[in-house]
């Protein structure tokens, strides 16, 4: 009888885990560390649910979980090289990028660990992997044979929407570079102008030299837009206590707040040290990608003396440069767990640069903000936040020490930014379900399923001007045009026979009379 219970035991264990024990492989390539680490949680995760999983990513985290395997990715650093720079508007840092891309466009297939999973083929039930303008990598997925899993770090956009069809109109489907979207004629134009420009040069500039490289490493591969077109899911970093609400078609799902949500014990220094500070403490952080030693000196120095005058209240200040002239209250570091230290009930503001991960980790502990937005989607969530009420905002350029100075009075003296960052709290905690727990499910539910093609938004068969029924548009103006220019035809036509008949009646009249 002991062996029976002992399978049956084992079954429900099994069934209660779904598709336990299949293999994920997770390709998160950009050398950005905020990347990393959502990605990596996320993979984790499913190990520890029980899911062989294997991640191939520019670092390595120290971990141990026995079906959790890293492969460290080295020489893809150019791909996203001059990216991060708050002087560069959108367009330029796509120029940028485009650079960059030509010279080498080839790293990611160089890279040793790509190199063997192509010779190997080594199998897997799904791939989870990070778009950020690189699609040629679909190819080595196709090669694979395996369902993909997008994963973008922000919200949605026209450059993730394209995947599943997702709508990408109006104020609604908000783009990086307009900031203050509010419905006007003159911020939809300037969004479906701006839309317009930015996919045409995708197409035109981005796409073939990619479908190049494609064609070289992956003989033989599809076309780079069909592969596009075959998402199984798209998991979006968003949730809407963090961006106004939005459409999305079923195979794209939110799942933000699925990191913020874990919290680690702080290191004993920076436990002590916020334990300390009784009258409160502020955490600066620009992120993992933008550099102090890159802020100019005047804005740093207005920054610093900001921070000085706010004194006893303390500040954790994450810098990669030693800071020496720091003022007392403020502590440096070139490496601070930054969810850990928000979590810390003495944190009365964070100072940032406006990441998506950043902000969402914000909003779950309650935290209000100082958003210095620098570039890419940035301008949006700190657009975003102040709107919604828990954040200040001082643009890169605008910093000096009247702007840093009001700033931190507001933050800090003005409670309805804590009020409005604990409501917008509630709204991310509270959800149906937990987004970790969400993430999963889908993950599971696409290997179960063997991909997401029960899921597939028929949009994904139309052209865009079938999508957003410009050829329905452009066919009833022409109706019109045809009716009025008909109309008015019809109605001189009219005018001139009647218009004549009478002329001739009082010809005819006046000719018998004579």
């Amino acid at each position: 009888m002991k062996l029976p219970l002992l399978l049956v035991t084992i079954a429900v264990i099994y069934l209660s885990q779904g598709v336990g024990g299949s293999k994920i492989l997770g390709v998160f390539w950009t050398p950005s560390k905020s990347h990393h680490i959502l990605g990596s949680a996320l993979l984790q995760a499913l190990a520890k649910k029980g899911h062989n999983v294997t991640l191939l990513s520019p670092f390595i985290d120290d971990v141990d979980i026995p079906n959790f395997k890293q492969i460290k990715l080295t020489g893809i650093e150019g791909l996203m090289k001059g990216m991060a720079n708050p002087k560069n508007s959108i367009i330029k840092t796509l120029f940028v990028f485009l650079q960059h891309m030509r010279s080498s466009q080839e790293d990611f297939w160089l890279a040793e660990p790509i190199q063997e999973l192509i010779k190997s083929k080594e199998e897997y039930d799904v791939a989870i992997a990070i778009p950020m303008l690189y699609d040629a990598q679909l190819a080595l997925y196709h090669h694979l044979g395996l369902p993909v899993i997008e994963f973008f770090p922000g919200a949605s956009n026209f450059m993730v929407n394209k995947y599943v069809a997702n709508p990408n109109i109006g104020p609604a489907a908000s783009f990086p570079a307009v900031d203050g979207q509010d419905g006007s004629f003159i911020s939809r134009l300037l969004f479906a102008t701006i839309t317009f420009v930015m996919r045409s040069m995708e197409v035109l500039l981005v796409d073939p030299p990619l479908q190049k490289v494609m064609d070289k490493y992956i003989p033989g591969c599809p076309q780079l837009w069909e592969l596009q077109k075959n998402i199984s899911l798209m998991f979006v970093n968003s949730h809407l206590s963090i961006e106004p609400p939005r459409p999305y078609v079923p195979n794209m799902v939110q799942i933000g707040g699925f990191y913020a949500q874990t919290t680690k014990k702080l290191p004993d220094n920076l436990q002590k040290y916020l334990d300390s500070a009784k009258d409160g403490a502020i955490l600066f952080s620009f992120g993992t990608n933008m550099k102090i030693a890159e802020v100019e000196k005047d804005k740093l120095d207005a920054i610093m003396e900001g921070l000085r005058k706010i004194a006893p209240i303390k500040v954790l200040f994450k810098s990669e440069i030693d800071l020496k002239d720091a003022p007392k209250n403020v502590l440096v570091s070139k490496w601070l767990p930054q969810n850990d230290i928000l979590a810390h009930p003495n944190i009365k503001a964070f100072i940032t640069h406006g990441g998506l991960g950043g902000n969402t980790e914000a909003v779950y502990h309650g935290v209000p903000m100082i958003g210095i937005p620098l570039f890419a989607d940035q301008k949006t969530n700190i657009e975003n936040a102040v709107k919604s009420g828990y954040a200040v905002r001082i643009f890169y350029e605008d910093i000096n020490q009247k702007t840093v100075d009001e700033a931190l009075e507001q933050i800090l003296k003005n409670p309805s930014y804590t009020e409005k960052a604990k409501k917008r709290s509630s709204l991310l905690r509270k959800q149906p379900m937990n987004p970790m727990d969400k993430a999963i499910w889908w993950v599971e539910h696409i290997i179960e399923h063997k991909g997401g093609e029960h899921l597939r938004n028929l949009g994904m068969d139309l052209e865009w001007y079938q999508l957003y029924m410009v050829d329905i548009m452009l066919f009833y103006l022409v109706v019109i045009v045809i009716m009025l220019t008909t109309s008015i035809l019809s109605m001189r036509w009219i005018i001139r026979k009647l218009f004549f008949k009478n002329k001739n009646k009082t010809k005819n009249k006046k000719s018998k009379k004579e």
